[in-house]
């Protein structure tokens, strides 16, 4: 296989040395985790966007069981 760069320590690694893909070891996978839990990584969203569409949405019930009828 072709090497490969680990996301996190930018290591140049073989895919087939380790069972952290795409990174190069645990530890690299765990850091990247924890960035994403303390929100140095986010996906892009346009919030004022977003809640737009939200509150132009009617709320979705597609379970009848949920209701409750007296």
């Amino acid at each position: 296989m072709a090497p490969l760069r680990c996301p996190t320590c930018r290591h140049v690694f073989e895919s087939t040395y380790t069972v952290a893909m795409p990174f190069c070891s645990e530890r690299c996978r765990q850091i990247d985790l924890g960035q994403w839990l303390d929100e140095e990584h986010a996906l892009p969203l346009d919030i004022e966007k977003h809640l737009e569409e939200q509150a132009t949405q009617p709320p979705e019930n597609d379970d009848p069981d949920d209701e409750v009828s007296w």
